[in-house]
Protein backbone atom coordinates (compact mmCIF):
# COMPACT_ATOMS: atom_id res chain seq x y z
CA UNK A 1 0.00 0.00 0.00
CA UNK A 2 1.87 3.14 -1.12
CA UNK A 3 2.12 6.16 1.18
CA UNK A 4 0.89 9.50 -0.58
CA UNK A 5 3.43 11.96 0.98
CA UNK A 6 1.67 14.61 2.16
CA UNK A 7 2.52 17.96 1.46
CA UNK A 8 3.61 21.10 3.78
CA UNK A 9 1.31 23.73 4.22
CA UNK A 10 1.86 27.09 4.36
CA UNK A 11 4.30 29.03 6.64
CA UNK A 12 2.43 30.40 9.29
CA UNK A 13 3.74 34.38 9.13
CA UNK A 14 5.74 35.66 11.79
CA UNK A 15 3.88 38.48 13.51
CA UNK A 16 5.96 41.12 14.68
CA UNK A 17 5.18 44.13 17.66
CA UNK A 18 3.53 46.45 16.26
CA UNK A 19 6.14 50.00 16.25
CA UNK A 20 4.59 52.33 18.64
CA UNK A 21 4.64 55.95 17.10
CA UNK A 22 7.50 57.28 19.08
CA UNK A 23 7.78 60.55 21.12
CA UNK A 24 11.10 62.52 20.74
CA UNK A 25 12.92 63.52 23.66
CA UNK A 26 11.53 67.15 23.75
CA UNK A 27 7.50 66.77 23.85
CA UNK A 28 8.70 64.21 26.67
CA UNK A 29 10.53 66.83 28.08
CA UNK A 30 7.77 69.23 27.66
CA UNK A 31 5.19 67.12 28.96
CA UNK A 32 6.95 66.69 32.37
CA UNK A 33 7.56 70.14 32.38
CA UNK A 34 3.40 70.37 32.19
CA UNK A 35 2.64 68.27 34.59
CA UNK A 36 5.26 69.75 37.13
CA UNK A 37 4.22 72.78 36.67
CA UNK A 38 0.27 71.74 37.15
CA UNK A 39 1.49 69.51 40.26
CA UNK A 40 2.98 72.92 41.59
CA UNK A 41 0.41 75.27 40.66
CA UNK A 42 -2.44 72.59 42.36
CA UNK A 43 -0.06 72.21 45.38
CA UNK A 44 -0.11 76.40 46.04
CA UNK A 45 -3.90 76.27 45.64
CA UNK A 46 -4.54 73.63 48.12
CA UNK A 47 -1.76 74.69 50.65
CA UNK A 48 -3.69 78.39 50.90
CA UNK A 49 -6.25 76.85 51.06
CA UNK A 50 -5.95 73.50 53.75
CA UNK A 51 -2.86 74.32 55.09
CA UNK A 52 0.06 71.78 54.65
CA UNK A 53 -1.48 68.80 57.01
CA UNK A 54 -4.92 69.09 55.03
CA UNK A 55 -3.34 68.67 51.98
CA UNK A 56 -1.81 65.46 50.30
CA UNK A 57 0.00 64.07 48.21
CA UNK A 58 -2.91 62.45 46.09
CA UNK A 59 -4.98 65.55 46.88
CA UNK A 60 -2.25 67.58 44.65
CA UNK A 61 -2.30 64.73 42.12
CA UNK A 62 -5.88 65.21 41.66
CA UNK A 63 -6.45 68.75 42.13
CA UNK A 64 -3.85 68.71 38.61
CA UNK A 65 -6.15 66.41 36.89
CA UNK A 66 -3.87 63.61 37.29
CA UNK A 67 -3.93 60.29 39.15
CA UNK A 68 -3.43 60.20 42.71
CA UNK A 69 0.06 58.40 42.65
CA UNK A 70 1.60 61.11 40.27
CA UNK A 71 2.97 63.90 42.81
CA UNK A 72 4.65 61.04 44.75
CA UNK A 73 5.97 59.58 41.34
CA UNK A 74 7.79 63.36 41.13
CA UNK A 75 8.31 64.54 44.09
CA UNK A 76 8.38 61.10 46.67
CA UNK A 77 7.58 62.30 50.18
CA UNK A 78 5.43 65.89 50.91
CA UNK A 79 9.44 67.15 52.09
CA UNK A 80 10.00 66.93 48.39
CA UNK A 81 6.90 69.12 47.48
CA UNK A 82 7.22 71.34 49.60
CA UNK A 83 10.83 71.56 48.88
CA UNK A 84 9.98 72.20 45.04
CA UNK A 85 7.04 74.90 45.87
CA UNK A 86 9.20 76.87 47.81
CA UNK A 87 11.30 77.45 44.80
CA UNK A 88 8.69 77.83 42.85
CA UNK A 89 7.14 80.87 45.03
CA UNK A 90 10.73 82.08 44.93
CA UNK A 91 10.84 81.47 41.25
CA UNK A 92 7.70 83.56 40.47
CA UNK A 93 8.86 86.61 42.86
CA UNK A 94 12.39 86.84 41.17
CA UNK A 95 10.07 86.71 37.62
CA UNK A 96 7.80 89.52 38.92
CA UNK A 97 11.14 91.41 39.63
CA UNK A 98 12.38 90.87 36.25
CA UNK A 99 8.99 92.28 34.76
CA UNK A 100 9.20 95.33 36.96
CA UNK A 101 11.52 97.36 34.93
CA UNK A 102 13.34 98.63 38.61
CA UNK A 103 15.94 101.01 38.86
CA UNK A 104 19.93 99.76 38.56
CA UNK A 105 21.25 97.38 41.34
CA UNK A 106 21.51 99.76 44.85
CA UNK A 107 19.67 101.38 47.42
CA UNK A 108 16.92 102.59 44.64
CA UNK A 109 16.30 98.96 43.22
CA UNK A 110 15.75 98.05 46.88
CA UNK A 111 13.11 100.45 47.97
CA UNK A 112 11.36 99.74 44.58
CA UNK A 113 11.25 96.08 45.11
CA UNK A 114 9.67 96.84 48.40
CA UNK A 115 6.88 97.74 46.35
CA UNK A 116 6.59 94.94 44.48
CA UNK A 117 6.79 92.93 47.47
CA UNK A 118 4.16 94.45 48.84
CA UNK A 119 1.74 94.45 45.97
CA UNK A 120 1.44 91.02 46.38
CA UNK A 121 0.00 90.21 42.98
CA UNK A 122 0.09 86.57 44.05
CA UNK A 123 -2.38 85.76 46.86
CA UNK A 124 -2.57 82.38 46.71
CA UNK A 125 1.15 81.74 47.04
CA UNK A 126 1.80 84.27 49.27
CA UNK A 127 -0.56 83.02 51.52
CA UNK A 128 0.56 79.37 50.89
CA UNK A 129 4.10 80.66 51.89
CA UNK A 130 3.10 81.92 55.60
CA UNK A 131 1.56 79.19 55.94
CA UNK A 132 4.80 76.90 55.41
CA UNK A 133 6.33 79.23 57.28
CA UNK A 134 4.32 78.95 60.34
CA UNK A 135 4.23 74.91 60.17
CA UNK A 136 8.51 75.14 59.76
CA UNK A 137 8.34 77.11 63.28
CA UNK A 138 7.95 73.73 65.12
CA UNK A 139 10.56 72.45 66.98
CA UNK A 140 10.17 69.06 64.87
CA UNK A 141 9.01 70.45 61.80
CA UNK A 142 10.46 68.23 59.22
CA UNK A 143 10.40 71.53 56.73
CA UNK A 144 12.66 73.70 59.20
CA UNK A 145 15.63 72.73 56.16
CA UNK A 146 13.38 74.03 53.43
CA UNK A 147 12.80 77.80 55.07
CA UNK A 148 15.82 77.88 56.31
CA UNK A 149 17.27 77.74 52.46
CA UNK A 150 14.42 79.91 51.47
CA UNK A 151 15.11 82.54 54.06
CA UNK A 152 18.97 82.59 53.19
CA UNK A 153 18.11 83.10 49.65
CA UNK A 154 15.53 85.96 50.47
CA UNK A 155 18.08 88.00 52.69
CA UNK A 156 20.84 87.28 50.64
CA UNK A 157 18.95 89.28 47.78
CA UNK A 158 18.21 92.33 50.19
CA UNK A 159 22.03 91.87 51.27
CA UNK A 160 23.36 92.13 47.43
CA UNK A 161 21.02 95.22 47.00
CA UNK A 162 22.75 97.00 49.96
CA UNK A 163 25.86 96.26 49.06
CA UNK A 164 26.32 97.36 46.02
CA UNK A 165 24.66 100.37 47.40
CA UNK A 166 27.49 101.36 50.03
CA UNK A 167 29.79 100.30 46.74
CA UNK A 168 28.11 103.03 44.52
CA UNK A 169 28.59 105.77 47.88
CA UNK A 170 24.40 105.50 48.45
CA UNK A 171 24.53 103.42 51.29
CA UNK A 172 26.81 104.37 54.50
CA UNK A 173 29.72 102.66 55.15
CA UNK A 174 29.27 101.55 58.75
CA UNK A 175 26.33 99.44 58.86
CA UNK A 176 25.78 96.27 59.52
CA UNK A 177 24.63 94.23 56.01
CA UNK A 178 23.11 91.53 57.08
CA UNK A 179 21.34 92.53 60.51
CA UNK A 180 19.78 95.56 58.44
CA UNK A 181 18.63 93.08 55.31
CA UNK A 182 16.84 90.32 57.89
CA UNK A 183 15.54 93.42 58.98
CA UNK A 184 13.78 94.47 55.91
CA UNK A 185 12.51 91.15 55.20
CA UNK A 186 11.13 90.51 58.57
CA UNK A 187 9.08 93.78 58.42
CA UNK A 188 8.07 93.09 54.15
CA UNK A 189 6.78 89.43 55.66
CA UNK A 190 5.56 90.55 59.17
CA UNK A 191 3.42 93.59 56.95
CA UNK A 192 2.31 90.82 54.17
CA UNK A 193 1.21 87.99 56.95
CA UNK A 194 -1.26 90.72 58.74
CA UNK A 195 -2.65 91.71 55.15
CA UNK A 196 -3.40 88.42 54.34
CA UNK A 197 -5.14 88.43 57.60
CA UNK A 198 -7.06 91.39 58.04
CA UNK A 199 -6.76 92.55 54.42
CA UNK A 200 -9.27 95.34 54.94
CA UNK A 201 -7.20 97.15 58.66
CA UNK A 202 -3.93 97.18 56.58
CA UNK A 203 -3.01 99.16 53.49
CA UNK A 204 -0.08 97.90 52.37
CA UNK A 205 0.51 100.62 50.27
CA UNK A 206 0.98 103.00 53.21
CA UNK A 207 2.98 100.63 54.92
CA UNK A 208 5.48 100.65 51.66
CA UNK A 209 5.81 104.60 51.60
CA UNK A 210 6.66 104.25 55.38
CA UNK A 211 9.36 101.64 54.93
CA UNK A 212 10.84 102.93 52.56
CA UNK A 213 11.35 106.24 53.74
CA UNK A 214 12.51 104.41 56.72
CA UNK A 215 15.17 102.72 55.20
CA UNK A 216 16.03 105.92 52.65
CA UNK A 217 16.52 107.86 56.38
CA UNK A 218 18.90 105.35 57.87
CA UNK A 219 20.93 103.58 55.16
CA UNK A 220 21.51 107.23 52.98
CA UNK A 221 24.73 108.70 53.04
CA UNK A 222 24.03 111.85 54.12
CA UNK A 223 24.38 114.72 51.69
Amino acid sequence: MSHAKSRPGPATPVRRPKKLPQTSGRTQVARREEAEQRLLDAAIRLIAERGIKGTTLGDVGEAAGYSSGLTAHHYKTKEGLLKAVTAEIHRRFQQTLSEAALPPAGLDRLLAAIDVYLSVNDVRAARALSLIQKEALTQQSEFRGILRKFNRLSVDGIAAQIRTGIEQGEIRQDIDILAEATLTLAALRGARAQWLQDAGKVDLVGVARELKGHIRRSLAVSR
